[in-house]
């Protein structure tokens, strides 16, 4: 009986592993990113939390949502399906289906990781997911209902536009999560925190423009896509930019739900 259960979950996970937003790298390397910019106060509160399972770090954490899914009922989206020609978020049209979407999950845990008198497994819990939502919703194709099933061929190998700007785009960057998140760092750069709605505005507006060319004929198209050889390439800059700003906005967001006395931005 155990070990089918085992299988059964590995099955899960493998299945979760397929629809990942930026993949266990990308996450790793958003988290990362974020621990760099947490004040003092926020640092000692995420470790103390993480210390309660062993973990020392964010990146250690950073993926724990997605290999959860498929075990609990009722877990909240890890995307919000934003119409492809909307030029704002509605919540009653997007966020208002059964489990909930991405933008509600971050806030919703938001508030539970700052109540200090909450049971600490309980903060814990919600700062594994809103380390992984923050990621999420940086990634264009997860705020957008044409979120990326389409065939595409990229070389030899077929995949999904989803899975390619999801995790291949990361590793083809051929760089650990530390190194990445070294170099995405150099600099010292900033970005407006803004808002989760905007997070996600920011996202559908790229997934529409720059992905699909405004046209969602191609969004929905069921034939397969050739990209050309350079798409990885052509690409890297915009998912340079989604990985730093969500690790940034991450790190900013934990220092105001965990430090009182930090001023926000």
């Amino acid at each position: 009986m155990l070990r089918i259960k085992h299988i059964v979950f590995v099955l899960l996970t493998i299945h979760a592993s397929s629809v990942l937003a930026w993949g266990v790298e990308g996450h790793k390397t958003v988290a990362m990113i974020a621990e760099s910019r947490l004040d003092p106060v926020a640092k000692a509160e995420v470790r103390q939390l993480l210390a309660l399972e062993d973990a020392t770090s964010l990146a250690d954490v950073a993926s724990w949502a997605d290999q959860i899914k498929g075990t609990e009922p009722g877990l909240i989206s890890h995307a919000v399906r934003i119409p492809f020609d909307a030029t704002t978020y509605d919540p009653k049209r997007d966020c208002n289906r059964k489990g909930k979407c991405v933008v509600y999950g971050i806030e919703r845990f938001e508030a539970i990781l700052g109540q200090k008198d909450a049971p600490a497994a309980d903060r814990l819990r919600a700062l594994k997911f809103v380390v992984h939502y923050v990621g999420d919703i940086h990634q264009p194709l997860h705020a957008i209902k044409e979120t990326g099933g389409v065939k595409v061929q990229l070389g030899k190998r077929e995949y999904t536009l989803h899975k390619v700007w999801d995790t291949i785009s990361v590793r083809s960057l051929k760089m650990s999560p530390a190194e990445l998140a070294s170099s995405l760092l150099a600099g010292n750069p900033s970005v407006p925190q803004r808002t989760p709605e905007q997070w996600a505005m920011e996202s559908h507006d790229i997934a529409k423009t720059y992905i699909y060319g405004g046209n969602i004929q191609r969004a929905d198209s069921t034939s397969m896509m050739t990209l050309p050889k350079s798409y990885l390439k052509d690409i890297s800059p915009v998912v340079k930019t989604r990985l730093t700003d969500a690790g940034l906005r991450l790190g900013t967001l934990l220092n105001q739900v965990l430090d009182a006395s930090h001023t926000s931005m």
